[in-house]
């Protein structure tokens, strides 16, 4: 991912701070490649224990360092965007989808096959990842003290594609090169699997589901990140009150951020709720026909009429899963 401008500026001028840098690289290696091995072994675990057939499509790993005095998330949400696009396009193997050009042809043929069924897809999916990641590296731009935290997820996509995702991150205070400020060192890798077999099970139902245990873990985060929040003043009341108002900065700023990570996962979410649930209503009333089901009833509904032609596309998803229960 890189490193904020304020770093390689420092780098530029202190001789002992890039030594530190080169120091907190190495260390980032070896976080990275703990990370992968961790995220191999969930791999193994995950396909292995529902007898599925997988192949890696694409997988990338990376480090990012910022100072907090520029914290931000825009590099890691730019790089899953860039990566949601070319996905979308059906743009790999290539440089756009980091690993992709490792994957064998027969693993590309496969996803791309999927490609049409999750092709609406991809708003979600984007919010979704997006929301994970700054989820996982929002809880470092709170931390006055030096602590480390790794986390390891995996949430099925679309269509066969499932993500392996796992983070780790330390922060530093280090005043000898920055007055009153924190250092922060992230690990991100991930890994993303497709699997025919897995296609198969995974519906939009399946989705949704998931999707509403994410919501969840945004909304429990946004609670704790209140309470560390409340805490974290109090204590500065009682101590040194000249930290209050930067220390409140930090907190909204998280607090801001993963409110609005999950409200693009809610209005995505909502869009296909919306139609699940009317399809669900009225299920019994609408024209089937194209499926190989009778009409219930000679004024049935028909679907073009409900919905616009991307709700109508994801009403044929929903209803093809169904029959098919």
């Amino acid at each position: 991912m890189g490193k904020t401008a304020t770093i390689k500026d420092k780098e530029k001028q202190d001789a002992e701070f890039r030594s530190f840098m080169e120091k907190l690289g190495t260390e980032s290696k070896a976080d990275e490649d703990k990370l992968l091995a961790e995220i191999r072994t969930l791999v193994d675990e995950h396909y292995k224990a529902n007898g599925w057939d997988h192949a890696r499509l694409f997988g990338e790993r990376r480090s990012d360092y910022q100072n907090y005095g520029d914290w931000g998330l825009d590099r890691v949400n730019a790089i899953i965007k860039s990566i949601g696009d070319a996905l979308a396009a059906g743009d790999y193997p290539s440089s756009k989808v980091p690993g992709s050009d490792e994957a064998s042809k027969s693993t590309i043929e496969e996803a791309k096959k999927f490609k049409g069924i999750f092709a609406g897809d991809y708003s979600l999916i984007v919010a979704r990842v997006q929301a994970l990641i700054s989820g996982a590296l929002s809880q470092f731009s709170i931390r006055s003290e030096v602590t480390r935290k790794s986390e390891l997820r995996d949430l099925p996509l679309s269509g066969g594609l499932h993500l392996f995702f796992a983070s780790s991150g330390k922060v530093y205070k280090e005043n000898r090169f920055f007055s009153n400020q924190f250092i922060g060192a992230f690990q991100i890798v991930f890994e993303a699997y497709v699997s025919a077999d897995e296609a198969k099970y995974v519906g939009i139902q399946q989705i949704l589901a998931t999707t509403e245990q994410e919501l969840a873990i945004l909304n429990d985060l946004i609670i704790t990140i209140r309470q560390e929040q409340a805490a974290s003043l109090k204590e500065i009341l009682k101590n040194d009150i000249k930290d209050y108002q930067s220390t409140k900065a930090a907190y909204d700023l998280a607090l801001d951020d993963t409110k609005a990570d999950r409200d693009k996962v809610i209005e995505q979410y909502n869009k296909y709720k919306t139609v699940t649930d009317t399809v669900d209503r009225l299920f019994d009333e609408l024209d089937l026909t194209e499926f190989g089901v009778a009409a219930a009833a000679s004024e049935a509904l028909q679907i073009d009429h409900l919905f616009n032609p991307w709700e109508a596309a994801l009403a044929r998803r929903h209803i093809r899963e169904r029959l098919a229960a």
